[in-house]
């Protein structure tokens, strides 16, 4: 079964979050919507880069250098 993920994305770590639980993809309406409000067409450009940056960051923390190496092994197991 293919895994999406709406809702409760706010930042590229809850996206890396969602990769490393199986999703193959993330819908970022939320961004998306308050990037529109509080700056048009380029605010949603800025909302879409910023995400991009902080999953950038959070992989590079992880040492992954591409997402298709993001996996279940990037998530910290309960004790």
């Amino acid at each position: 079964m293919e895994l999406l993920v709406d809702g409760g994305i706010r930042s590229g770590q809850d996206v890396m979050r969602a990769l490393a639980s199986g999703a193959r993809a993330c819908l970022v309406g939320r961004a998306a919507v308050y990037g529109l409000a509080a700056g048009g067409e380029a605010g949603v450009t800025r909302a879409i880069r910023i995400l991009g940056r902080e999953l950038d960051v959070s992989m590079a923390l992880c040492g992954v250098s591409d997402v298709p190496a993001i996996g279940p092994d990037h998530l910290l197991a309960p004790e």
